[in-house]
This record gives structure tokens, C-alpha cells and sequence, in this order.
């Protein structure tokens, strides 16, 4: 769309994202044109084993503890790149290299009586400068030294394939020794119980707990407590106030007879002499379908989201129980965003993201009692483009114009108004993906072109300009941004 040029201009709000932060008077260096890359790195205390500049030669080292207590090393992980690490798998194992260093064999295990990790396991996002602390906990219960082939093991996307399966990982070697007598180590099956739901006029369901020990000490076990009396019945006496030998177990018996509609929660309690779980806490779950009253709900969101902008992606409300429900949503959208849904009254509505940013969804579900329950989705907006900039502005009617002024041609110019040396609604346009026709820098390589995704007119935004990757020397000056009032 055409416009004639208008000498009034001011200043709008304008939000930058910008894989270069270029000022008005200010040029972009070789430098400062990062490429879109996560790094990794890794660190804990050197008097626990690690080796500042030589991460292959450091160690885990927890040195002499104590049987019945335990020592604790944090671990601190960054990502100090320009977008997210995908962290394929934390986890212990056994592991053996041959002569040259290559792994020659691996047993993983999750979970030990000695060693621990409370990092999550499986696939996870290590945002852009971001870090994540974690812990590797010794426990020791036998007085003997650890295994000499113990590591923790990390696996990223920059030293493994997380979708094939093959690399070389992060092997870290985990070394400590526990002193004084074997002690106990309490266990139950299972460790948490879930009941289903009851129906109105049956009699209860019935759970076998097996409560053991699983260390080389002898477990003497006290009480036993129930969290909830009034729907939940247990039958404790093979397990409470007992001695356990190595390997030897008892059973405790758990009826479910609710008295009320929805959905039902508590804890029991056992305790010991185990040093380092007394008491044992094993989760109970049901839920009571009684007829003629309404559900309890329970709102369920789905997992966090990362996008770009303009994708479109969908919050998810879809899991929560008890049906029927209702589902009312709210959206709270970055600044500037005037992104809206699709329904804001179904259990799975999309979004088209406009802006960089965070998009909170907050979903109330309601049942036919008219009780409610509550949660929230995010969805993350980050752009693939090295430079980016969105602008905003606070009345509507008021038709602002981004433009964006090309760097250096590889002559000594710098863009001009109004030419082609100016990306704006005239000339710079993108339509389905294809660019306006400008070509900047490299003649030919349409990465380092701009495009103007987004014109508004009568709103109060959001318009954006982006490149891809702009092009470096010798093309790489001032890049000039200025706002006209059109009217």
C-alpha cells in the first residue's frame, strides 16, 4: 500500500530483540553478531574435585563419611550460548573405558542405596545464560569404599545425539569411602499408592503395601501413622514397632472407603531407625465417585512451551479431571502483544504469537457444583532471527511506521529514506514467507535481507523488522531505526 511521505514525526515505544543491540549512533561489530549457539559448562568446588580448565581431569570426591550420615557436592551447570542447550539425559552409572579412553562398557542404574542425584532425568531445556544447581548426595551404608567405575553422566545436544542416540557424553568420576558399621535402608512397594476411584455403594478397595529393608544393618521400625482416618483405613502391625534383618519384610493392608465426593490425598508415615529416612512417607491418592453430587475438579495444565514468533501453538487444558467441566482461560501476553485466542471457553485453545516474550495462559475449570480449580501454561516466544526489533505504542488510530535503515552498502553508504536503502511498509513487506524484494549486503543470500512482517495501520501495534543473520564486513556500519507518525 502506498502512502504520500509526512514531514510530523514523533517517538513511539519501540521493544527491541536483537541478537545485536545496534544504537542509533552506534555500529554493529564482527563481535557482536553472534551466531545462534547453545555452550555448555560445569562446575563445583575445587576442594571437592574439580579442576578449574581441565573439566576431564576433575572428579566427584566426597572423601570419608560417616555410615548414617552423608556428604553433598553442588554441581552448577550454565549455558552461557545465545539460545537453549537441550539437555538429553543426567543420570549414575557404571562405566569402563579401555586403554584409549573410549567407553568400553555402561551400566546405568536410578536408584542406589548409597548414591544420589535429585537433578530431573530424561530430556530438558537449559535456557540461554541460564544455570541449574544440582546435587550428588553419599549416603553411605556399608563402610566401604565406593565403586572405582561410579561417574555421572551428562548428555547434551553439543557431545550427543539426542534423537539417535550416539556421542561420546560427560563422564565424571565419583569417588568417596564410608566408615563405621552397615546400617539399614527402609523401602516400600509401592512407594506410592493410587486407589482409582471408589464407586457409591461399594464396600472400599483394598492396597498391599510391603514395607523391608534393603540395607546391610538391622531396621528397627516404631510407629506407623495414617494422615486420614475418615476415608482411608490401614492395618499396620507385620510392619510397626518391629525388627527387620537384612532382607526381611512386611505387609500393611490399606482400604479406601470414601465419604465424600472427590478427589482424596494424605500420607503414611513410617518410622525407624533408617538414617536418613525416618519417617518413611509413602503417598496415598483416590478419588470418591458418589452419585447424585458434583465432581471436585482438578485443573491440569500442560507443559511449558518454546516457540517463535508468529508459530502458532495451543495451551492445553485437555487432562483435567473429574468431567464434566467448564473451562474459562486467560491470557496474559508479553507487552504490546495483541495476540488473542482462539476460544477462551474450550479445554485446548491456540495462539498466534506476535511478539517475543512469555504467553501465560491461566485456565479455571469449574464443575457442576460450581467448584473451581486453578493452573497455568507458559508459552515462550524466542526469535530465530540474530536481529530482530518489535515496536509498540499506546493509542489506537495512531498509524505509526517502523523503518529500518540499511548498514553499510560495501561502498561507505549508509541507507536513506524512502529508497532502498529503507526497509518499511513501501517496499520491505513480507507475504507468506517471501521477502519485499530488498536486497542488502551479499548480493544473492537472503539471510542477511530485512523483512517487515507485520504493518499496522489503525492498532497500536505490534510491527517488527527482522534479518536473519546480517551480512559483516564490509557491510556492516549503522543500522538506523526510526519511527514516523504517519498521520
Amino acid at each position: 500500500m502506498a502512502r504520500p511521505f509526512a514531514t510530523s514525526t514523533c517517538t513511539a515505544l519501540a521493544a527491541l530483540f536483537l541478537g545485536c543491540l545496534p544504537l542509533l549512533l552506534g555500529a554493529c561489530s564482527d563481535d557482536s553478531l553472534r551466531p545462534l549457539a547453545p555452550e555448555f559448562s560445569i562446575a563445583w568446588l575445587e576442594d571437592q574435585g574439580f579442576v578449574v580448565e581441565d573439566l576431564p581431569a576433575s572428579v566427584i570426591r566426597f572423601g570419608t563419611v560417616t555410615t548414617g550420615q552423608y556428604g553433598e557436592v553442588e554441581l552448577i551447570m550454565a549455558n552461557d550460548g545465545t539460545t537453549d542447550l537441550e539437555i538429553c539425559d543426567i543420570y549414575l552409572a557404571s562405566a569402563r573405558f579401555d586403554d584409549a579412553g573410549n567407553l568400553s562398557n555402561e551400566l546405568r542404574f536410578d536408584t542406589d542405596p548409597e548414591i544420589s542425584t535429585n537433578v530431573p532425568t530424561g530430556e530438558q531445556l537449559l535456557a540461554r545464560s541460564a544455570t541449574q544447581a544440582f546435587l550428588v548426595r553419599f549416603a553411605p551404608v556399608y563402610g566401604t569404599p565406593l565403586a572405582v567405575d561410579l561417574h555421572l553422566v551428562i548428555k547434551h545436544e553439543l557431545n550427543w545425539d539426542c534423537h539417535r542416540s550416539a556421542g561420546a557424553g560427560l563422564y565424571i568420576p565419583i569417588l568417596g569411602e564410608g566408615d563405621g558399621e552397615p546400617v539399614p535402608d527402609i523401602y516400600a512397594a509401592p512407594d506410592a499408592v493410587d486407589l482409582g476411584v471408589v464407586e457409591d455403594g461399594l464396600d472400599g478397595l483394598v492396597q498391599e503395601i510391603v514395607v523391608g529393608n534393603a540395607g546391610p544393618g538391622v531396621l528397627h521400625t516404631g510407629d506407623v501413622q495414617l494422615g486420614d482416618t475418615v476415608n482411608f483405613t490401614l492395618e499396620s502391625s507385620a510392619v510397626s514397632n518391629l525388627t527387620f534383618e537384612p532382607s526381611d519384610s512386611g505387609a500393611m493392608s490399606l482400604t479406601f472407603t470414601p465419604q465424600q465426593q472427590g478427589n482424596m490425598e494424605t500420607e503414611i508415615l513410617v518410622y525407624s531407625d533408617d538414617p536418613d529416612e525416618s519417617p518413611l512417607v509413602i503417598p496415598v491418592a483416590g478419588t470418591g465417585n458418589l452419585a447424585g453430587i458434583g465432581k471436585n475438579p482438578t485443573a491440569i495444565c500442560g507443559p511449558d512451551i518454546v516457540s517463535a514468533p508468529f508459530a502458532t501453538e495451543q495451551f492445553d487444558g485437555s487432562a483435567s479431571v473429574v468431567q464434566p467441566l467448564t473451562y474459562q482461560w486467560v491470557l496474559t501476553p508479553p507487552t504490546g502483544s495483541t495476540a488473542t485466542l482462539t476460544s477462551y471457553t474450550v479445554a485446548s485453545p491456540s495462539i498466534t504469537l506476535d511478539l517475543a516474550g512469555t504467553y501465560v495462559g491461566g485456565l479455571t475449570v469449574t464443575n457442576s457444583d460450581g467448584q473451581t480449580s486453578t493452573c497455568s501454561q507458559n508459552i515462550e516466544a524466542i526469535p530465530n532471527e540474530n536481529f530482530r526489533i518489535e515496536m509498540y505504542w499506546a493509542h489506537s488510530g495512531d498509524d505509526m511506521d517502523l523503518h529500518l535503515l540499511e548498514a553499510d552498502d560495501g561502498a561507505g553508504n549508509g541507507g536513506q529514506p524512502r529508497t532502498d536503502g529503507d526497509c518499511y511498509f513501501g517496499n520491505c513487506v513480507s507475504f507468506g514467507g517471501i521477502f519485499g524484494g530488498l536486497d542488502w549486503g551479499v548480493a544473492g543470500n537472503g539471510n542477511d535481507d530485512p523483512s517487515l512482517d507485520l504493518d499496522d495501520i489503525s492498532g497500536i501495534g505490534p510491527e517488527n523488522v527482522n534479518i536473519v543473520a546480517p551480512a559483516l564486513n564490509p557491510y556492516d556500519g549503522e543500522y538506523i531505526v526510526f519511527v514516523h507518525d504517519y498521520p
